[in-house]
């Protein structure tokens, strides 16, 4: 994977690479292999490619440097920094031009499955110069035009000119694993990788704040529901490609959706449901580790990232490479079941574990919190990325991980115990709907939980809101937040459950899961590669019966049924799960400090004194509402008025 940004200048045309580099500028971490530069007169039907002083020095020797562009004129530029990962040789430079010079493609992300489309592709007459997926993906669009996009099983945000008809393309991968921004400011459409570059481009002060994705994050912590928190940027849907319009306009079309209806148990036994979920995933982890570069896996001990470590141990040839978090509370740490499954394959999984400390967050602040551009969701963001750090100092470019499962999979009680008790009932299946009441084992029946999933069910909204109320967060935010005028309070996520693992596949979780983490690994950088977001996988799982992802009260049942006799029984039948754990309220407190000096009385949206006179006790009771005011404050000192942080060493 690299970063890539561009413009295409709609009214009039441009001179020069100053604006170019700029951009280039503020995602050169994700590519410190190569860079590469386009320039693109179409009106005249010329095209100049450039090296930059960070180009591969193999590229300077035959490529002009951008300084001699100076005078070029061109109504369209890309940008390319490349994180070399297959075919480490100047072949896979970019931008890249097919051999005949017809079109030219800057691309972020992989294409698992380029072998077995370069063989299909040599079978119908074209032939290749470079080992790279880049070259396999312009040839493929040679020969398939925009059908390719159906085709490719991989991550990817393309931009993309074709000479012959003069046109801009851009795409991304069906589920949105790699960001693509743009906007259209001053008669020119940006994109890029990341926000910062178009920021860079158009000037900090093009683009104001959103309010309304403040609200939403600060009173429901939710984030990317319609957009980033900059009016005019926006992000380029997922499973979709466009042609660019002279207004700028965006002609999109979407290639992929997620299946619309499920099976039921009569159509597909559990005995082949759990086979064909162990073959695909063979299969995903298969081909996301091809790499000319070595491998890792995250393991954090719960069922996702287990399974694929699992699977990978059967038919790996070599021993593999797994991390794992390792807390020093017993009650945030789950080294101990990561271990067992390690333990399970001996010989086979190298097993190693790092140990974060509280102050590792602040050592890197400035540069993470101007990494990921936007408020997120827990310091644990950070936490991870230490993970990921390391196996990058040890050697390794691209991470495995078991993100996606729970969404995919129905894995949290919390989301998906509800809506499923709601589909049984209206099923009429009066036996299971009470079995699954009583035996949910990340919900254990109690008077408490009974009345919290019974007012959930019946009066979802008002059963949230009172409860923030007797929690107490709906006075802390009273005090310490500052609501925009203008804002409108949605409702949550639908109640019916193939809806709510619809919406969670998408904008409600997904999105923000994907976009923040990639940023986070792009920091280092290290490739992420998801197995669980195949597109075979996502299509299978959401045409199961949703009796197969829960029964007995376990959810993601079928992964469990499709790993028995692989995993340790105390692994594979674990009633809680920590996720991926972090001691929030504790680093809260231990952090006050630093985060209360960070906090600017000009922020129009925190009472920061307020802030400072209840942090102890919110710290403790209400954790995750009082981190959203400290992310945003953080962000809007370091991202939006460009300050360093005091108290930081990043």
């Amino acid at each position: 994977m690299c970063g890539i940004a561009g413009y295409y200048s709609l009214d009039a045309p441009l001179a020069g690479t100053g604006r170019l580099l700029e951009m280039l500028g503020t995602i050169a971490h994700r590519g410190p292999d190569d860079q590469g530069l386009l320039l693109v007169d179409a009106m005249a039907g010329k095209a100049m490619n450039c090296a930059t002083p960070s180009s591969d020095p193999r590229i300077r020797e035959v490529m002009p440097d951008a300084g001699s562009a100076g005078n070029f004129s061109h109504q369209l530029a890309f940008a390319h920094c490349r994180y070399s990962i297959v075919d480490l040789t100047p072949g896979g430079h970019q931008p890249m031009w097919d051999t005949r010079g017809l079109v030219c493609v800057s691309f972020n992300g992989e294409i698992y499955n380029y072998v077995e489309l370069r063989d299909e592709l040599e079978s119908r007459g074209r032939r290749f110069s470079t080992k790279s997926d880049t070259e396999v993906l312009l040839e493929g669009y040679l020969e398939w035009g925009r059908e390719l996009f159906q085709r490719l099983n991989g991550q990817w945000a393309v931009s993309l000119y074709d000479s012959r008809t003069r046109k801009l393309l851009l795409a991304r991968d069906r589920l949105g694993k790699v960001p693509l921004y743009y906007a259209v400011r001053d008669g020119r459409l940006y994109w890029a990788s990341e926000i910062k570059a178009i920021l860079a481009a158009c000037g900090p002060d093009a683009f104001p704040v959103r309010s309304q994705a403040v609200d939403d994050y600060v009173v429901e912590g939710w984030r990317d529901r319609d957009g980033t928190f900059w009016e005019g940027i926006e992000d380029f849907p997922p499973a979709s490609f466009a042609s660019v319009y002279p207004d700028g306009g965006l002609d999109i079309h979407r290639f992929w959706e997620l299946p619309s209806e499920r099976m039921s148990t009569a159509d597909i036994s559990s005995e082949e449901a759990a086979r064909r979920v162990g073959d695909i995933l063979v299969d995903a982890i298969r081909i996301r580790v091809r790499a000319d570069v070595p491998v890792a896996f995250e393991l954090s001990g719960g069922m996702d990232s287990s399974s694929l470590v699992a699977l990978a141990a059967q038919f790996l040839p070599d021993q593999l490479t797994s991390y794992t978090v390792e807390f020093a509370d017993p009650k945030y740490n789950e080294a101990p079941y990561a271990k067992a499954v390690a333990e399970r394959f001996q010989g086979k999984v190298d097993y190693r574990a790092i140990k974060p400390g509280h102050d590792d967050f602040w050592r890197d602040a400035n540069q993470f919190i101007w990494t990921e551009e936007e408020p997120f969701h827990a310091p644990n963001l950070h936490t991870n990325q230490s993970l990921r750090r390391q196996m990058k100092a040890d050697g390794s470019k691209v991470v495995i991980s078991g993100a996606a499962g729970d969404e995919v999979l129905a894995g949290y009680a919390g989301e998906y115990l509800a809506p499923y008790l709601l589909y049984l009932f209206a099923r009429a299946d009066l036996r299971r709907f009470v079995l699954e009441a009583k035996a949910n084992t990340e919900y254990p029946p109690s008077f408490r939980n009974t009345v919290d999933l019974s007012m959930g069910l019946a009066l979802p909204e008002f059963w949230k809101n009172l409860l923030r109320w007797r929690s107490g967060e709906t006075g802390f935010l009273k005090k310490c937040y500052v609501a925009p005028p203008g804002v409108r309070r949605r409702t949550s996520a639908p109640k019916t459950f193939a809806a709510r693992t619809r919406v969670n596949m998408g904008h409600a979780k997904m999105n923000y899961w994907l976009r923040s983490a990639n940023k986070s690994n792009f920091g280092i950088p290290i490739e992420p590669r998801a197995p669980f977001l195949d597109y075979r996988f996502v299509d299978f799982a959401f045409s199961l019966p949703p009796e197969y992802l829960i029964r007995d009260g376990w959810h993601k049942w079928i992964l469990r049924k499709a790993m028995v006799g692989l995993l340790p029984e105390h692994v594979l039948w674990r009633r809680t799960k920590m996720g991926f754990p972090f001691p929030l309220s504790d680093w809260l407190i231990a952090s006050r400090r630093q985060i209360i000096s960070n906090l600017e009385s000009s922020n129009p949206y925190l009472n920061v004194a307020a802030i400072d006179d209840c942090y102890d006790v919110f710290g403790r009771t209400n954790p995750f509402a009082l981190w959203r005011l400290v992310s945003l404050g953080l962000w809007w000192r370091r991202v939006v008025e460009g300050r360093p942080l005091a108290d930081a060493n990043g």
